[in-house]
């Protein structure tokens, strides 16, 4: 029985992202247009709605499309990330961690964030912070990110010790 599991950002999780950047592209975007326009001493409403949507816009498509390029995938042989160029084209050199080579799969705390963080046998390596899942504040809060944890431990500690993936009885 093959398994094949993949964590990426949640829906929420996108939205979240997709805010805080239409805000950060809005400002940018109507600094220099209200500037403008307290310069010439007229107001242009439709611009400026024009600006704000066209700002979440293009926010919504780029939160989409890192979501898509980032997680992690979990299979028979280890972990390895998600992540293709910034082309969106052809994965690039991926980073893969073989069960053996684990020493421990620990949820831990970075810079608001809670993250899967993946330490290896070999000490020169350092340990390997995981994109997804993740859980944060506000919109970033993943639910699940306790069982996706306890997943990603669960087929590790089950290849560490050589055992066949757990089958239910019916």
């Amino acid at each position: 029985m093959a398994v094949k599991i993949t964590f990426r950002p949640t829906s929420r999780q996108v939205l979240g992202r997709a805010l805080f950047l239409s805000l950060l592209a809005a400002a940018v975007a109507l600094v220099p247009a209200v500037g403008y326009m307290l310069a010439v001493g007229h107001w242009y409403r439709l611009t400026l709605l024009g600006l704000v949507l066209v700002a979440a816009a293009v926010a919504l498509a780029v939160a989409y499309a890192g979501a898509r390029r980032h997680g992690v995938v979990l299979d028979d042989r280890g972990m390895r990330p998600i992540e293709s160029d910034a082309a969106g084209g052809a994965p690039r050199a991926e980073r893969f961690a073989a069960w053996t080579d684990i020493a421990d799969i620990r949820a831990e705390r970075r810079a608001g964030r809670t993250v899967p963080v993946v330490y290896l046998n070999d000490p020169a390596q350092r340990p390997w912070r995981l994109q997804a899942p993740y859980s944060g504040r506000a919109l970033s809060v993943d639910a699940a990110l306790d069982e996706k944890i306890f997943v990603m431990r669960s087929l590790w500690e089950g290849h560490r010790h050589g055992l066949p993936p757990h089958r239910e009885h019916r």
